[in-house]
């Protein structure tokens, strides 16, 4: 006799478990990625699918080899290793891999991390306080930010982040989601600037069949983020039509889809960031005045590297945890040479330093106590960061030999390649399409 599970108590279990569970292909794509499982990798459960499993579930990658050992040996194991969460905790969880096969016979791996929905959410941060990950530091400047995430993430208030590019806005909008009321629903993340101007509509609105040629009903980010939460990064770039529609949402708190009439009413907390004030972006008529009212009852800044230096010895500790082998120190020259820099791509540019380091020193001395030295990192002096900043921010004509040779370097992988630049997303796809490399972006991989 063999059992057999309805298809239904199965979807109800995945929806309502705190087991993260994680279905891969044989491709080493992602099939399945239930609700928990957005706690691990910070993606909603459809966007989690599709994508190389390594990039959506961060593990070592002597673990991560472990587990997908299992379509090989085909045996189930079980094991303790550390999960970096949603939150930037590192997390030590259970964790069981499993192959299945499927209707041709390719072998797959089905991942659960035990008990991940409760485990992430107990992570602390500076000052025993919970879900801070990787928003290290003791500056004045980032303790007042801390208190202010402490006050307003568990109202349902609009919140404006502000900071320069790599400064951490996603990583706080994750924070304040992650510390409200909605926390156990979906946080919807919307790069503006990542989406070509005449697609954001029907990107964020949704639209029905036949409303621009199309053939299919498409549901919108703002509709998928019901009884959640909306974070809409890079607002500043959302065409002012679009903002007309954006502002209709939060007066009336529905929305209607292209070409259709029928209006929905939406249920959701919208958080926005942009790498320039929206204060000026509306001086020069680029962004609505009574849209930027209604956002900004809550704004936060994020003050960029550079101002709170005293900050990157904690920062270096952290990414090193998460990078290196277990016991790698900085002499005090490297030490130095990171407190020195200017960092113009922030902690997110200090992270790839960092973890690039650990790469070269995890490789050139295997059987020795790992210490990185100055040599071993990719750093400018200030004077030289003064002078040119060109390995950040090429000027417009070198942008794209940079981009290119950044996607060589990396196998063609355009989130190491923008991470390797020490820019955001919203930077890559601008550099993108102002060298000329295609209208609408890439697709990052």
């Amino acid at each position: 006799m063999t059992d057999t599970v309805d298809a239904g108590i199965f979807e109800a279990w995945l929806a309502s478990t705190d087991d993260a569970a994680i279905g891969i292909d044989a491709s080493g794509r992602v099939l399945l990625h239930n609700p928990a499982a957005s706690r691990v990798t910070g993606l909603a459960p459809t966007e989690g699918r599709s994508l190389p499993w390594r990039e959506v579930l961060r593990l070592e990658s002597a673990v991560a080899d472990l587990l997908w050992s299992v379509r090989s040996t085909g045996r189930p194991i079980r094991a303790l290793a550390e999960v970096l969460c949603a939150q930037g905790n590192l997390r030590t969880a259970e964790i069981s891999a499993r192959p299945w096969t499927d209707a041709v016979g390719a072998i797959g791996v089905l991942v659960v991390i035990r008990d991940a929905g409760v485990l992430c959410r107990q992570g602390t941060g500076p000052g025993g306080r919970p879900g801070y990950g990787s928003l290290v530091g003791s500056d004045p400047a980032m303790e007042a930010m801390y208190e202010l995430i402490d006050a307003v993430a568990p109202s349902d208030a609009p919140v404006v982040i502000e900071g320069e590019s790599g400064v951490g806005k996603e990583v706080v909008a994750q924070l304040l989601h992650a510390r409200s009321q909605r926390a156990e629903r979906p946080l919807i993340a919307v790069d503006c600037a990542a989406v070509a101007p005449a697609a954001l509509e029907t990107e964020l609105f949704g639209e029905v069949r036949g409303a621009t040629g199309t053939f299919g009903t498409r549901i919108g980010r703002i509709e998928l983020a019901h009884s959640g939460t909306l974070f809409l990064e890079s607002v500043n770039r959302i065409p002012l039509p679009v903002q007309t529609r954006l502002l209709h949402l939060l007066q009336a708190g529905e929305i209607e889809r292209r070409g259709d009439p029928q209006s929905r009413v939406v249920d959701l907390r919208v958080i926005v960031a942009s790498t320039t004030p929206l204060e000026q972006e509306v001086g020069q008529g680029r962004f609505r005045q009574d849209l930027y009212r209604r956002l900004r009852v809550v704004r936060i800044v994020i003050p960029p590297l550079r101002d709170r230096r005293g900050d990157i010895p904690l920062l270096a500790k952290h990414f090193l945890s998460r990078y290196a082998p277990p016991g790698t120190t900085l002499t005090e020259q490297a030490l130095a040479a990171l407190q020195a820099s200017d960092w113009p791509g922030n902690v997110r540019q200090l992270e790839v330093v960092l973890r690039e380091a650990s790469a070269r020193v995890s490789s050139s001395s295997p059987d020795m106590a790992p210490i990185i030295e100055l040599g071993h990192l990719a750093v400018e002096t200030p004077l030289q960061a003064r002078v040119s900043r060109t390995a950040h921010a090429p000027a417009k004509e070198d942008r794209r030999t940079a981009l290119l040779r950044a996607l060589s370097s990396h196998g063609g992988n355009r989130t190491a390649a923008a991470r390797a630049l020490g820019i955001g997303r919203a930077t890559f796809y601008r550099w993108w399409r102002e060298a000329g490399l295609g209208s609408a972006g890439p697709n990052l991989s």
